[in-house]
């Protein structure tokens, strides 16, 4: 399966609530549709529960969504669509592709 790292940075010191629309905004533009079902989205970056939260739903089209933990060195799959990647899996984002996005 393609993964992809979503790698989001915040060029401010918080994400406010009235920025939570620009960022999805960001971050399906910087996302390719023809992805959608056959790549898992590895989320990563420093932002508050529930832009995460807004994220997975978001990303919902693709095959799996899990969220980086560095303790882990992964992403850890909240979200799968597929039989073979299942909610708690630790995907390896070694050879992961990467999009960097800097906010805003």
């Amino acid at each position: 399966m393609r993964k992809v790292l979503l790698e989001i940075t915040l060029s401010t010191d918080a994400l406010t609530p009235q920025q939570l629309l620009q960022l999805l905004r960001r971050v399906s533009e910087a996302l390719p549709v023809h992805l959608y079902g056959s790549a898992a989205v590895i989320i990563s970056g420093r932002l508050p529960v529930w832009a995460f939260g807004a994220l997975v739903h978001l990303l919902h089209p693709f095959a799996a969504v899990a969220t980086f933990d560095p303790r882990l060195r992964g992403g850890v799959v909240v979200a799968s669509h597929v039989l073979d990647v299942k909610v708690g899996d630790v995907i390896d984002v070694s050879d992961a592709e990467k999009v960097a996005i800097t906010f805003p």
